[in-house]
């Protein structure tokens, strides 16, 4: 209990007040956080499973959460830091989902749902078994049990007396009866392929036929009142409206990233299990415009989740994770604005990106206010722009089919056209050094062309590589060509582009779409896999210092520093750490709305090109660091949080407690006072 008596608190502040003046003496000017990159992720403690978690359910201090290979763990969870193991089950077969009323756990497995009996929860013991081949979920409600039982349908048992379960009746899906949730006497059932079900099971041996909400691809679904929450693998979360289940009413779609699952809603929040990301959240406090504000990273693949209250418990791969959800999740999201076609690259200069926008030609945007960012001018193409280059005022662009455009860009509102070069293949990627363009020209290899005058292109030679080429990247008098599908990358001298000369060949990757040279240090995007470090310094001995496998088709790359920002398609941006080249750290990732193609890095700010959804425009700066006496969150240590101090030591808070041992004394004092002359980061 929090305590002192009154004389000694009075001669404690006046002890403060001689300190305090003493260190504002000291401190000349306010300090204020910053840095480089936030990835907060909030994690409380863990437990690692020994198999595969599938499915939890939280009640009070203790976890429920069935195991793929190993079947039920029950955890103490008092203590957040260090949950710990109490009892185990090894069921018939894998376990699935599960049920809990009571002592006794209902847990879906391979051979059926056995009912167990938890009254010791450090040895529960079988009760009885509900014989089924294709159980896959399972709802108790007044001692009656529902049974999504595949393309069985929901099979409908009196569980009453646990030792003898009586069958009551049966309900069909169209497809499948993959999962079940039943409030009152409406069950609502999951079939994947063909949305959610609502049945009438006011008489449970005649289950009857409501209505439905059909999504093709549905994988999970919460009822918070009459509002369903429906998640669709490749649409994100449907918030739908089922007063009437006769005529459900949408509301509205968040579109998020693919992978999803369950979801569960806690007060004004949706919490949405991805697989490949973690737990992403949404504010539902109106449901018919839903924000998206982050996601929790969860290590490994994520399975469940159960959210109580300002907790979160999450299991998947990599055993439980226990998270802090009580601050909103940090997004570095800064602001976007859709372009007229699919994005597919992005240049950074100054505060002007220059996108290229498919068949919207170039589109020209003012990013000097990422919050609002502005299209200034637009330059339609003959062809479909796919990616461009920037030199002063003067934009090259790889224009598929129509080969090379150059435009003029001195007045960003009124772009000109300047000259072009029609190539003979499909122009895909363009770099530009000097007055040398070089084009990655798909079928017909690289081609080379003097734009020394850029109303009057000139050919100046090619090199016909085994394959397409998607990319090409430029460093003095060297190329790097990523030769097709096949055939690995060529190291090409093009100190005379009449006579080029091979310097070396990497013959053992294939689909290598992206190629980025530092140095002498290359860095190839391999589709379907993820990216090669290798070291160029000997073109004739090419060698390998690490592969870096990421999800999903990595589509291009920046390098910044120690830090590759990849665009990796339906998966976002990602950022590793390649300060050691040989022992890459995936460092954070952030979910964009749609594909990311593309990502350019100025400073703390990264611009990715997200295919659908435009451009987007993110911070990348850290998460400043704690400052515990910046009482007053403002992120600079002056007088006002001295002053809340005082308030709050002589009100015995514990915001004045500073070390935790719930009296108000001078090592409170003194502790303060050093985390205050420390000065904030």
């Amino acid at each position: 209990m929090y305590g002192m008596n009154q004389s000694a608190i009075t001669s404690t502040l006046a002890v403060i007040g001689v300190l305090v003046v003493g260190v504002l003496t000291i401190i000349s000017s306010p300090a204020k956080a910053d840095g480089v990159f936030c990835q907060d992720r909030f994690y409380l403690g863990n437990y690692e499973q020994v198999g595969s978690a599938r499915h939890i359910i939280v009640k009070g201090t203790i976890a429920y959460v069935t195991d793929i290979e190993f079947g039920l763990h029950i955890i103490d969870i008092s203590d957040s830091a260090s949950p710990v193991l109490i009892g185990s089950y090894e069921t018939l077969g894998f376990s699935n989902r599960m049920a809990i009323v009571g002592d006794i756990a209902y847990v879906v497995g391979r051979s059926g749902v056995e009912i167990l009996d938890l009254s010791d929860r450090s040895a529960p013991t079988f009760i009885r078994l509900i014989s089924s081949n294709s159980s896959q979920d399972v709802a108790v409600v007044d001692s009656i049990a529902y049974v999504a039982d595949a393309r069985s349908g929901v099979q409908i048992y009196d569980v009453s007396n646990l030792s003898l379960p009586e069958y009551l009746g049966r309900y069909y899906t169209p497809e499948s009866a993959d999962q079940i949730d039943v409030v009152g006497t409406t069950a609502y059932v999951v079939d994947h392929e063909h949305g959610v079900h609502m049945v009438d099971v006011s008489d449970p041996t005649e289950p009857v036929f409501v209505g439905s909400y059909n999504t093709p691809h549905t994988r999970g679904f919460a009822l918070d009142g009459t509002i369903a929450y429906v998640t669709d693998s490749l649409t994100g979360l449907h918030i739908v409206d089922v007063s009437d289940p006769k005529a459900p009413e949408v509301l509205a779609v968040q579109s998020l990233s693919l992978s999803v699952s369950g979801v569960s809603v806690v007060g004004k929040m949706a919490y949405v299990n991805n697989q490949d990301r973690g737990l992403q959240v949404i504010d539902v406090s109106n449901p018919k415009t839903p924000e998206f504000l982050g996601t929790y990273d969860t290590p490994g693949n994520l399975r469940d989740s159960a959210v109580i209250g300002t907790t979160a418990y999450a299991i998947g791969s990599s055993g439980l994770v226990i998270i802090d959800v009580s601050e909103p999740v940090a997004t570095p999201y800064l602001g976007s604005i859709d372009t007229p076609d699919f994005a597919r690259t992005v240049t950074v200069v100054g505060t002007t990106a220059y996108v290229a926008d498919g068949e919207s030609g170039v589109q020209i945007v003012d990013v000097s206010d990422p919050a609002a960012p502005i299209i200034l001018g637009s330059y339609d193409t003959p062809g479909t722009a796919t990616s461009l280059t920037v030199v002063g005022t003067t934009v090259y662009i790889a224009d598929d089919y129509a080969g090379l455009q150059i435009i003029k860009v001195s007045d960003p509102t009124s772009p000109g056209f300047l000259g072009s070069y029609d190539t003979p293949g499909r122009a895909l990627d363009v770099a530009v050094v000097g007055t040398t363009a070089y084009i990655a020209d798909l079928t017909e290899g690289m081609q080379i062309i003097d734009v020394s005058d850029p109303e009057d292109p000139v050919y100046l030679g090619h090199r016909n590589t085994l394959n397409a080429v998607y990319s090409v990247d430029v460093v003095g008098t060297t190329a790097y060509v990523p030769n097709g599908n096949f055939l690995g990358f060529e190291i090409i001298d093009v100190s005379d582009p009449t006579s080029l000369d091979i310097l070396g060949t990497d013959r053992n990757l294939r689909d290598v779409i992206d190629l980025k040279i530092v140095g002498t240090i290359a860095f190839a995007v391999v589709q379907s896999f993820g990216i090669r470090i290798m070291d160029v310094s000997d073109p004739k001995s090419i060698k390998s210092i690490a592969w870096l496998k990421t999800l999903g088709n990595p589509e291009r790359l920046t390098i910044v520093g120690d830090r590759i920002y990849l665009a990796n398609h339906r998966f976002g941006m990602e950022i590793y750490d390649i300060s050691s080249l040989a022992d890459p750290m995936f460092l954070g990732f952030y979910l964009t709305t749609s594909f990311a193609y593309d990502v350019d890095v100025v400073g703390d700010t990264a611009y990715i090109a997200d295919q659908v959804s435009g451009l987007h425009i993110v911070d990348l700066s850290e998460c400043p660091k704690s400052c515990a006496a910046d009482l007053t969150n403002d992120g600079i240590l002056d007088f006002f949080d001295v002053s809340a101090f005082l308030d709050g030591f002589g009100n015995l808070d514990a915001v004045a407690d500073f070390t935790g041992d719930g009296l108000f004394d001078f090592f409170d004092v003194s502790a303060f006072l050093d985390a205050f002359g420390a000065g904030c980061p």
